[in-house]
């Protein structure tokens, strides 16, 4: 999905919320029983069947039937508002054909009908505000009202945004200020309707329980971005007045804004105020917070300050003086941040190759008690790290892979090298870092002498010896590896091939009889199989086929399904069969049962030159078995039988199949 932060800032400024204006009219004749300490209203009520407006506001009604409006069909205005009403029938509003603005504010109601709006095409206006309405039917706003302009649902107990205004038709005003609104959710789908000429839809949630932001709140609040740009649908919230913590969540619409030409109308509705942390507070979050500021402190086993930094795409990690005796196996890290870690003044033994390595920008680990570095480590390091800061620890020797590493990024001072003939490599690591002007690193003899690591070499630390004694080591190595190689060869020729094959590309074998005349093949292989059998079939096409086809060296297969033309089909099978160097049958359970299988299995067994030709895999347990039994014994008899369970099967199969180069 595209980020839709861009998109929807630009909405953001070019719109701003504005104040509701009332659709509702007084239309006559009327019925006007207002602030009459009324407990009831009933249909014998209502004397002239055509009056176009209600009025029962103000009094003490606290329920309706279902048929009060039953004889008046053409209300366009219905007021029920400061009354005690704490319950609504679902088929209170049926009979109305007509109606435009309903206002039900300032009662008792905790929850509505779903099915309460239903059919009411011509409402404008709606007004629930002052309630105490904890939820929203999931289709309470039904693709029915395609006139709605202005929902009400202020001074309420929401505690939870839906996507509502996306399932209105219309350009419409929502103003759910002073909930309790915290979270969104967006389990009413993508069912939404505009009108094809767009619409404008503002929604003002001020004075709500908001505080952490995230970015899903976009998708939860207004649905996909391609949806809104298909729709073309202008989206206004406004969410100042609530109690934002600026932390990392915001950096993203926060990054997008700043320094940019959408800052500059200063639209009210991107005046939202930070409420923590407390230094920030009433800061704007948009304008006034400088983008390294919005930072996350994360949580760890080791009491550590960690702290998220978006901007600097770091993951400060402050474990100084904690008494660790190990690095943490383990830290938070959000997708796509480095480290930097500062775990000074430990105790710490080793430098080990742990799962964060490979994403470590900086790293001081100086007055701790370090004695060995781990190789591996320093290799991950190696493309992201910018420091590491091991001084003043008991480093006796340092793995030759910290070479990776600019030694000028690299501390190594108030350590108790030792001069041994095994560092003498670190002289050339340590001249190569031309800019860097402190190479006074020492290290000391068994004797005490001590000599600048720069000035090393084997003949000032009498290493002759030590090289003989290396290369004798490495002959005896290498004489045991090859009387290995020799007797391995001879306990498993075939697979001894194979490996040489994999390895070297060395083909030791006779060319097959029709590998000699292939100017007339035009496959390397055709493939046989039981199209019936879904697990064989899945295996051939996404597994046996894209390797072979797909990696190199590559290789032209014929399979029936896919590259069958048009015309007797057993003459064409049998044809492309007589032009595949190879022909592989994969057996499984139901293989005989299966027509095709039998014809391709016969014409295979009645070829000429087919020597080295056939193949069998035996895809399950069951063709095993039936690889024992005749007629199958007496057919893989001196043929090459492949199963995918056994060791180097994929090389097997290649070592098998016509030589190619790469």
């Amino acid at each position: 999905m595209r980020n839709p932060l861009p998109f929807l800032i630009v909405l953001l400024v070019e719109h701003s919320i504005h104040r509701v204006v009332s659709l509702c009219a007084l239309y006559y004749p009327q019925f006007d029983a207002s602030i009459q300490n009324r407990t009831s209203i009933n249909k014998s009520d209502f004397h002239d069947a055509n009056v176009l407006t209600v009025n029962l506001s103000y009094n003490l009604i606290s329920n309706l039937s279902s048929d009060t409006f039953s004889s008046v069909m053409f209300v366009k205005s219905l007021d029920l508002s400061h009354n005690w009403i704490t319950e609504l029938s679902g088929n209170l509003l049926s009979s109305f054909t007509r109606l435009e603005c309903l206002q039900i504010s300032n009662n008792r109601l905790n929850q509505l009908p779903e099915s309460f709006l239903e059919n009411q095409v011509f409402l404008k206006q709606l007004d629930l505000s002052h309630n105490n309405l904890v939820s929203i039917p999931d289709n309470f706003f039904n693709g029915n009202l395609y006139l709605l302009r202005v929902v009400d649902l202020s001074f309420n107990n929401l505690v939870t945004y839906q996507r509502w205004p996306l399932l209105l038709w219309n350009s419409v005003d929502f103003d759910l200020s002073y909930n309790k609104i915290s979270t969104t959710a967006s389990y009413l789908g993508k069912r939404i309707f505009t009108n094809p000429y767009g619409s404008e839809i503002t929604v003002n949630l001020q004075f709500n329980n908001f505080s952490q932001w995230d970015d899903s709140f976009y998708e939860d609040l207004f649905g996909e971005d391609e949806i809104i740009a298909d729709k073309h649908i202008s989206l206004t919230p406004d969410l100042r007045n609530n109690n934002w913590t600026c932390d990392c969540n915001f950096y993203n619409i926060a990054s997008v804004l700043h320094n940019s030409f959408y800052q500059s109308p200063k639209a009210d509705t991107l005046k939202a105020k930070c409420y923590n942390p407390p230094h920030l507070r009433d800061k704007r979050v948009l304008y006034d917070v400088a983008l390294n500021e919005f930072v996350c402190n994360l949580t760890s086993d080791q009491n550590c300050l960690i702290q998220d930094n978006p901007y600097m795409n770091l993951v400060y990690v402050d474990c100084r003086s904690r008494g660790l005796t190990t690095m943490p196996r383990s830290l938070p890290l959000p997708n796509g941040r480095k480290l930097s870690l500062n775990f000074y003044g430990n105790s710490i033994r080793s430098l080990d190759n742990v799962e964060y390595a490979d994403k470590i920008d900086s790293l001081n680990l100086s007055n701790n008690a370090l004695q060995y570095i781990d190789g591996n480590a320093l290799r991950r390091m190696n493309n992201v790290i910018k420091e590491l800061d091991l001084r003043k620890n008991s480093l006796k020797y340092l793995p030759k892979e910290i070479n990776v590493l600019p030694f000028e990024k690299t501390h190594v001072e108030d350590n108790p090298l030792s001069c041994d003939c095994n560092m003498t490599w670190m002289a050339d690591w340590v001249n190569l870092a031309l800019g860097y002007r402190d190479k006074s690193v020492q290290c000391t003899e068994v004797n005490g002498d001590r000599h600048l690591i720069k000035e090393l070499t084997e003949r000032l630390l009498n290493c002759t010896n030590d090289i003989l004694i290396a290369v004798s080591v490495s002959l005896g190595v290498l004489l045991v590896i090859i009387i290995i190689v020799v007797i391995t060869a001879k306990r498993c020729p075939y697979e001894t091939k194979v490996i040489l094959f994999k390895i070297f590309r060395i083909h030791p074998r006779d060319k097959y009889v029709v590998d000699s005349n292939d100017h007339d093949m035009d496959n390397d292989a055709y493939i046989s199989y039981d199209i019936n059998d879904i697990h064989v079939q899945q295996w051939t096409k996404e597994v046996l086929v894209r390797k072979l086809e797909g990696n190199k060296p590559s290789f032209k297969l014929f399979v029936p399904e896919r590259n069958l033309g048009s015309g007797s089909e057993a003459d064409l099978r049998a044809e492309a069969m007589e032009k595949s160097k190879r022909i592989i049958i994969i057996l499984s359970a139901h293989y005989s049962k299966n027509q095709w299988c039998q014809f391709e299995c016969n014409v295979a067994e009645s070829m000429s030159e087919n020597q080295g030709r056939v193949l069998y895999i035996l895809y399950d347990n069951m063709s095993v078995k039936l690889s024992k039994k005749e007629p199958w014994q007496s057919r893989m008899n001196d043929r090459r039988i492949l199963s995918p369970d056994e060791r180097l099967f994929w090389s097997k199969l290649r070592y098998e199949l016509p030589l190619k180069s790469k």
